[in-house]
């Protein structure tokens, strides 16, 4: 009875195989091929970030994740999931979690657009993104800014020790681990800035570095020009940034009536932004005023202001905050220009801050949240950056199009956004998902129970010498708590250079590989290196066949002896296999005693047809396809098909694999 279930269930998928390919092969799909609409990933509903999975359904493996307020584009919706861009292909995320979806305005082809476009040099990858925002806002405008570092010089520069920091809230797996970013005696991260904050991981760095990531409705404001423009910067535009804040009513002092009219006035004279001044104090003091640069009371320090904590880090026995009020002081370190000091009132703090910030930044180049986190525009490049921060400027950004709201669409914008040389052609940045740490390091490292010269957690690659008559060595290592290793062992030497590859897998699921090249001496002159041979209860000829399905690769090289030599297995993508069973497309390689290549084998067990190591419908649908001409086999995947042994692919295979998996018959190797 359960055999006729089988039969039942696979003869209703055949015929399910025959009908989905159809003649002609095309798969059938519910969602379009162009995106339909956009959505923002809901932050009330979203607390870190939300994960991107490789299909509808929370059994689905996880591809990464986005954070809240992300917008996505939309490519259609199944079964209360939405499939949207995700790197440079597709992922999918739960409907539920996704807010304020809108149909994206269709691109017209615009003949000046591309033009301009081009003329510009933007990449092709930047072009999907700005087409989308110009069907919305057609009076937008877009610069190319062409810098003069490669994409990988940039992002390493940012990534060094206390240059971009994540707060101590974050995942373990945010956090580098490099030198001087973590102190393994004390099993602590090294502390920077006003404390409780630390080294982003450089993935981190990377994703909010690429430009890519915001080219979105919500998130183009990050390259917005900061410069004061009245036509369009108005007090009721700044009012729906300050409303909800300290900020949104009555000014303490008598000088101004408002918050909203001392900004507005610091606007003027400083000639940036207004909303860029307000959004940028509410990022340094808090959306309820509570940060202590503003409080006046300060020990030492009281009734003075420091608004936008221009200098405030610790320095010389100062706390940051300390040292930020020194500066409104006119204290020793504030040097050129006053700025208006002391800032001994809130009005000075604010209209003298916007003042050093013009100098400082937008007059420099800097004239964009962007360039104000990461200085890859300014003369001295990775310097003069205005928040250590790594998501300083994507946090300022909603604040910023929050203001831009009520303005129409039709608002001449400028846009200035970097392009990087060398980049890569698609976008594949994403953030880490993982709660373990990046302990990918080594703490050591041993050669036949002897600790290799030199030996460093940091350092990556080793080189030792063994005299001719060593054929192996004992690698030895061990890793953090929660990291492994792979690698070690009893590792056989051909004469000459080898090299031997450990990889660390950290708790976060991240990788590091440590190299160790062993060079064992030539033998004496004279001597001759030995043909290998190989001796094997498989049937060696055109393929390498007789192995049964399941059979891994730890027993098949038990079962393929080679003598004067060694072998080794790799995947049908020329990846060396050491674990796993082996499979159709995978192949055998001997080599000399010298290491020289000597044989090669392609491997193949009939019925595994798609390559997998096992016999599966998959396999049966592989057959159908070719016989329907739909999906032609070749190469070893072809011989795989031939099940019944004459030379040809038929109906008779197709039967063979049946019984195989109705369990009535077994298909021989």
């Amino acid at each position: 009875m359960n055999n006729f279930k089988k039969y039942i269930s696979i003869f209703l998928c055949t015929i399910l195989l025959i009908t989905c390919v159809g003649i002609n092969g095309g798969a059938f799909t519910a969602f379009a091929a162009d995106p339909t609409h956009t959505g923002v990933v809901d932050s009330n509903k979203v607390s870190s970030n939300l994960r991107v999975r490789e299909g509808a359904g929370e059994s689905y493996g996880v591809l990464g994740a986005i954070d809240p307020g992300t917008t996505v584009t939309i490519y259609g919706e199944t079964n209360g999931w939405y499939k949207i861009a995700y790197k440079s292909g597709y992922g999918y995320v739960s409907a539920d979690y996704i807010t304020n979806v809108r149909e994206i305005a269709k691109y017209d082809y615009d003949a000046d657009f591309e033009t301009n476009l081009t003329k510009q040099n933007f990449p092709e990858s930047y072009k999907t993104y700005l087409r989308q925002l110009h069907a919305a806002h057609p009076n937008w405008i877009f610069l190319a800014d062409h810098l003069s570092m490669t994409w990988e010089e940039a992002v390493s520069a940012e990534s060094a020790v206390g240059k971009s920091l994540v707060s101590g809230s974050s995942k373990a797996s945010w956090k580098s681990m490099a030198k001087d970013a973590y102190n393994w005696d004390t099993s602590e991260y090294v502390s920077y800035d006003t404390g409780g904050w630390y080294t982003a991981e450089r993935e981190v760095v990377e994703y909010y570095m690429e430009p890519r990531n915001f080219l979105t409705e919500n998130y183009i404001y990050m390259f917005l020009d900061q410069s004061y423009n009245p036509s369009i910067q108005t007090a009721e535009g700044l009012q729906l940034i300050l409303n909800g804040t300290f900020m949104e009513g009555k000014f303490p002092e008598d000088t101004y009536e408002t918050y909203n009219d001392v900004i507005m006035d610091a606007a003027k004279k400083s000639g940036v932004s207004p909303y860029v001044l307000a959004a940028s104090i509410i990022i340094e003091q808090g959306s309820n005023g509570s940060g202590a640069s503003i409080s006046g009371t300060n020990k030492g320090y009281e009734g003075y202001y420091n608004y936008f904590n221009i200098r405030a880090y610790a320095e010389n026995g100062y706390t940051a905050v300390a040292y930020g009020l020194l500066y409104a002081m006119g204290g020793s370190n504030g040097t050129g220009t006053s700025y208006g000091r002391p800032w001994n009132t809130r009005a000075k703090s604010i209209i003298g801050g916007a003042e050093y910030y013009a100098n400082g930044y937008v007059k420099r180049g800097q004239d964009n949240l962007y360039y104000k986190k990461f200085n890859v525009i300014a003369p001295t490049f990775y310097i003069n950056q205005y928040m250590t921060n790594v998501q300083g400027a994507y946090s300022e950004t909603g604040k910023l199009k929050n203001a831009y709201s009520g303005i129409s669409s039709d608002a001449a914008l400028t846009f200035s956004i970097p392009v990087y040389k060398e980049m890569p052609a698609t976008n594949t940045t994403a953030l880490p998902t993982s709660s373990g740490a990046n302990n990918y390091y080594l703490n050591s490292l041993k050669v036949n129970g002897k600790s290799v010269d030199n030996f460093s957690r940091y350092k990556n690659n080793y080189e030792l010498s063994v005299n001719s008559s060593t054929s192996s060595i004992k690698v030895e290592a061990t890793v953090p708590s929660g990291a492994k290793v792979s690698g070690t062992g009893n590792i056989s030497l051909k004469q000459g250079k080898n090299t031997v590859t450990l990889t660390v897998t950290a708790a976060s699921g991240k990788t590091a590989k440590y190299t160790l090249l062993v060079y064992r001496e030539e033998s004496a002159d004279g001597d001759e290196t030995p043909e290998p041979t190989v001796s094997t209860k498989y049937t060696v000829g055109t393929h390498i066949r007789g192995i049964e399905v399941g059979t891994s690769v730890s027993t098949f090289l038990k079962n393929f002896t080679v003598t004067n030599g060694t072998a080794k297995v790799t995947s049908s993508k020329n990846v060396d296999k050491t674990s796993g069973n082996i499979a159709t497309g995978d192949k055998i390689t001997v080599y000399d005693n010298l290491g020289n290549k000597k044989m090669q084998y392609n491997i193949v067990i009939y019925g595994d047809i798609n390559g997998d190591g096992k016999i599966s419908i998959v396999d049966l649908g592989k057959v159908q396809k070719h016989l329907l001409e739909v999906g032609k086999l070749t190469g070893n995947y072809q011989s795989a098909a031939d099940v019944n042994h004459d030379g040809k692919i038929s109906i008779l295979d197709l039967g063979r694999v049946q019984k195989h998996l109705l369990e009535i018959s077994s298909i021989t190797q």
